[in-house]
C-alpha cells in the first residue's frame, strides 16, 4: 500500500502529466497551420502581383533565391516584405496552372494526371487552394480557413488519411465519423453548421471518378506542405 506521505506528491505529478497531455492534445487540434503556397498566394493576391507579372511562362527562380530577397529593394518596384520562398512556391503553382490550361486548350491531358484533371474540373482547388495547399479563408469555421490536403487538419478530419474517410468527404461533404466522437461532436457540429463555406456533396459522380479523386487526394497528402521545389517535383512526376 502506498505511503500516505507519497499520495499527495503522486497526485500532483499525475495531475500535471494529465494536464500536459491534454494541452498537447488540444493544441494539436486547434493550432492553425499553413503551407508556403497558401502564404504566398494570400500575400500575392493581396498585393496584386499577378496583375503586373501575369502568368509566368518559365520556371521562377530557384530556392537559392537568385534575384529574390525577403525584402524587395528593386528600383521602381512596390515595396514588400514577405518570405521569398513562399512567393516562389505560389508562383510555381501559377505556372503549373497556366500549363494545365494550355494543355486543356489543345485537348491533350498527357501533362495532367487523371486526378488533377478531375480536381480542376470540379473546382476542388477553388476552396482547398492550389494543389490542395489550403489557406483560403472560411468565415465562422473552426480555424477560419478551408483545410488543405496535408498536415494535422487533414489527419484529424480523415483519420490519418484513411481512403474510406476521404471517400465519405467527397461523396457526402463530411465523414459521419467526425460527428460520432462524444468529446468533439458538439464543437464539430457547431462549426460545421455555421461556417460560410461547406464541403459540397459529389455523390452524383461516377464511382470511378470518386476512386480517382480519393487516390489523388491521398497522393497529394504524401507531398505535405509544398515548397517551390516540391511543386516542381510534382510537375515533373506528371510528365513522366
Amino acid at each position: 500500500m502506498m505511503n500516505n506521505r507519497l499520495i499527495f506528491p503522486y497526485l500532483i505529478v499525475t495531475t500535471i502529466a494529465a494536464l500536459l497531455v491534454s494541452i498537447v492534445w488540444l493544441a494539436y487540434r486547434i493550432l492553425p497551420e499553413s503551407a508556403p503556397v497558401a502564404r504566398g498566394a494570400a500575400y500575392a493576391q493581396t498585393r496584386g502581383c499577378i496583375d503586373c507579372h501575369g502568368l509566368p511562362d518559365n520556371p521562377v527562380v530557384d530556392s537559392n533565391n537568385n534575384g529574390c530577397s525577403d525584402i524587395n529593394k528593386m528600383f521602381g518596384h512596390p515595396e514588400y516584405k514577405m518570405r521569398c520562398s513562399d512567393l516562389l512556391a505560389y508562383f510555381e503553382t501559377v505556372r503549373l496552372r497556366r500549363n494545365s490550361k494550355m494543355s486543356g486548350q489543345k485537348n491533350d491531358d498527357k501533362m495532367l494526371n487523371p486526378g488533377e484533371v478531375l480536381a480542376r474540373k470540379y473546382h476542388c482547388f477553388n476552396c482547398h487552394g492550389p494543389l490542395g495547399q489550403g489557406g483560403f479563408k472560411n468565415a465562422k469555421s473552426f480555424k477560419g480557413y478551408v483545410p488543405g490536403y496535408f498536415g494535422r487538419d487533414f489527419n484529424i478530419l480523415t483519420k490519418n488519411g484513411d481512403p474510406e474517410s476521404v471517400r465519405q468527404w467527397i461523396k457526402y461533404g463530411i465523414d459521419p465519423d467526425v460527428l460520432k466522437n462524444p468529446i468533439t461532436r458538439p464543437v464539430a457540429q457547431y462549426y460545421f453548421d455555421r461556417q460560410a463555406i461547406r464541403m459540397p456533396s459529389f455523390k452524383s459522380l461516377d464511382a470511378n471518378e470518386i476512386d480517382i479523386l480519393v487516390d489523388y487526394v491521398i497522393a497529394l497528402n504524401q507531398y505535405g506542405a509544398m515548397a517551390a521545389n516540391t511543386v516542381r517535383i510534382y510537375a515533373k512526376t506528371k510528365e513522366q
